[in-house]
């Protein structure tokens, strides 16, 4: 390795180093904890560099506690990724090992650099935190890190197909996601088992698992599920042992009953398109006379009557999924419609070339005057005296006739205390008559399950003071299931309305249930929460998303890029590689679903297909090298 690859890679450890040490000790709730897991995490990295790489796609769902911490901009992920970084190019350039494909590496780094750099480009220095909302600029590096992570993460994935054997390198990634998945359906069935309840196919509520990037809608799960299906497969034709089949079908009966539970119409599409994908390469290859094992077992009929039994239960019944499908042609109208507003913010021919900017798409949505209303917003504020409070703005508008206000709220996590009334006062001022509306609900995200609220009335004037006892009846939760199922929310009713809040104190019993309910620590554990509504923040189109947001360049420059990876994948597949079929599959369901969700405005599923894309690209190579 030369000097400057080894001061390259020095450099990018450093930075990753001292980024990662930044964002731990800045954490909002426990910064000495999360620096200690940092700094093993480092160590670990280090000590077993070939396998830390493996750590990103295992721990993805579960690293993010926006929650509770309030960050917008950054999340515990980072800071996994951050730490893998760190201890990779060190070990690099410790080891002399050459980064691979240096001039793609290089190319791809800058073009996300200034991808990145022109989203936020009306950024100013005092704007900076990582509390901002999607409407501001530092958006752009919000949606552009998950291609910063991919494109640092490139020569790493590279590194661990060069050490470990031929085809090593690619089953371990299959089962790291595979691990990863399991703690989605464990956090799917927690949730539900929570609300509405594990066997409750007709109330209207879709799953969300930990993917708390859907606190304003989105499709991360959905995105989620349509990459890991395909592994399924993988996963049960590589169990040889009863053990490993009985495990192997158990999970694919699980994680059916969680994409099942989305209702969402794509997932289901999508999923059963790339599975259908995945049989025909299989059976192509079976044709062809290629050594595979074999494909159907008397345990594989089990499983796929299982699985027809879900879908019959979930398809066959008076279900929600029933009535999304009956309302699907007014759905897609009102979709066209939403893809109609997001095309015309490009106004200009430089707007048609290299699109508004990456992570611009709320902000521009909102302004324009054909665009969806925004719900609300807050936004933290202080005197010149002193006494910080938040600032929170009703919905600027309306949709459909209906009073948006109360579908967007300030939040934060409290605890569900059974058997108690919640007692609420603050103080708050506003220039005009307002109302508001103030909650305890038990939820998990976008739907609650019961909640004790109040009402209040708020005349214009200075500091005024509110107290009372919220409407509604206790709270009944006390086991395993309740926790982390409470939230506290605010929200301004009056249309276009300003109100300034602050010293928050919520009891049910004994102390304040609120931390930093005087905002002396700015927006930390306050997070905006949404409910039904959530155009202002999603186009429902990947391939419009890239578009709008870096024009038709970025569109070719993306189309062009997954061609070239499904072209080195099917001369893979022709030559024998055992997990082409599976990228191939994988990759073309999460396509087929960008026709109706965004992906790159969820930036840890946009990593993981960012990590597909990488180690399709680089599998081929160890068979064809």
């Amino acid at each position: 390795m030369s000097f400057v690859s080894r001061a390259f890679c020095l450099l990018l450890s450093f930075s990753s180093l001292v980024a990662g040490l930044f964002l731990a000790f800045a954490h909002p709730v426990a910064p000495a904890l999360v620096t200690i897991a940092f700094i093993g995490i480092l160590l670990l990295s280090l000590w077993r560099p070939r396998f830390s790489i493996f750590f990103v796609p295992a721990f993805l769902p579960l690293l993010n506690f926006s929650p509770w911490t309030g960050w917008l901009i950054a999340d515990e992920f980072d800071l996994l990724i951050l730490a893998v970084l760190a201890a990779g190019y060190f070990r690099m350039q410790l080891d002399g090992f050459k980064v691979a494909y240096v001039s793609a590496f290089l190319f791809l780094l800058t073009i996300v650099v200034l991808l990145i750099a022109r989203g936020a480009n009306d950024l100013n220095f005092g704007e900076f935190s990582l509390y901002s909302a999607y409407t501001t600029p530092l958006n752009g590096f919000r949606v552009g890190k998950s291609l910063l992570w991919t494109a640092l993460l490139l020569p790493l994935v590279a590194k661990a197909s060069e050490l470990l054997p031929m085809n090593m390198s690619g089953s371990n990634f299959f089962a790291s996601c595979l691990i990863g998945s399991g703690g989605v359906a464990l956090a799917v069935l927690w949730e539900r088992a929570f609300y509405p309840g594990l066997l409750d196919l007709s109330t209207p509520y879709r799953t969300v698992a930990l993917f708390w990037e859907m606190h304003l809608g989105g499709a991360a799960l959905d995105a989620y599920l349509v990459l890991i299906a395909p592994l399924l497969i993988w996963a049960w034709r590589a169990a040889v042992s009863i053990r490993g089949r009985l495990a192997a079908g158990a999970f694919i009966v699980v994680f059916t009953y969680v994409a099942l539970t989305t209702f969402s119409r794509g997932v289901i599409g999508a999923i059963a398109g790339s599975v259908f994908l995945l049989g025909a390469l299989l059976i192509l290859r079976r044709i062809k006379g290629a050594p595979v094992a074999r494909i159907i077992r008397l345990s594989s009929v089990v499983v796929l009557i299982l699985v027809a039994v879900e879908l019959a239960l979930v398809l066959g019944t008076d279900s929600f999924m029933n009535k999304r499908l009956a309302a699907s042609e007014r759905d897609f109208g009102g979709r066209l419609k939403h893809w109609e507003q997001g095309i015309g913010l490009l106004k200009t021919p430089g707007e048609w070339l290299l699109g508004i900017g990456l992570g611009q798409l709320p902000a521009r949505m909102t302004k324009d005057d054909a665009g969806p209303a925004l719900p609300g917003a807050f936004y933290w504020h202080a005197e010149l005296v002193g006494h910080p409070s938040m600032v929170i703005e009703g919905a600027d508008g309306s949709y459909d006739g209906h009073e948006l206000g109360r579908y967007f709220a300030l939040s934060q996590r409290v605890d569900l205390v059974p058997k108690q009334r919640y007692r609420l006062s603050l103080e708050m001022r506003s220039d005009e008559d307002v109302a508001l509306l103030a909650q305890v609900c038990a939820e998990h995200l976008l739907y609650p399950a019961r909640c004790q609220y109040r009402k209040i009335r708020l005349g214009s004037g200075g500091w005024q003071h509110w107290e009372s006892v919220l409407s509604g009846y206790p709270f009944r939760v006390g086991s395993w299931q309740g926790i982390g199922h409470g939230v506290f929310l605010l929200s301004v009713l009056t249309p276009g309305a300003k109100v300034e809040v602050s010293n928050l104190l919520l009891t049910a019993g004994e102390g304040n249930l609120l931390r930093n309910s005087q905002f002396e620590d700015k927006e930390a554990g306050w997070f905006p929460s949404a409910h039904s509504y959530f155009l202002p923040w999603h186009i429902d189109n990947l391939y419009l998303e890239v578009l709008i947001e870096t024009g038709i360049v970025g569109l070719f420059c993306f189309l062009a890029g997954v061609f070239w990876i499904f072209r080195r994948l099917f001369r893979a597949f022709g030559q024998g590689n055992e997990q082409a079929p599976y990228f191939i599959a994988s990759i073309s369901g999460l396509l087929a679903l960008g026709l109706v969700v965004s992906v790159f405005d969820m930036p840890r599923v946009a990593t993981l297909f960012g990590l597909f894309l990488a180690w399709a690209w680089q599998s081929p190579s160890n068979e064809t090298s």
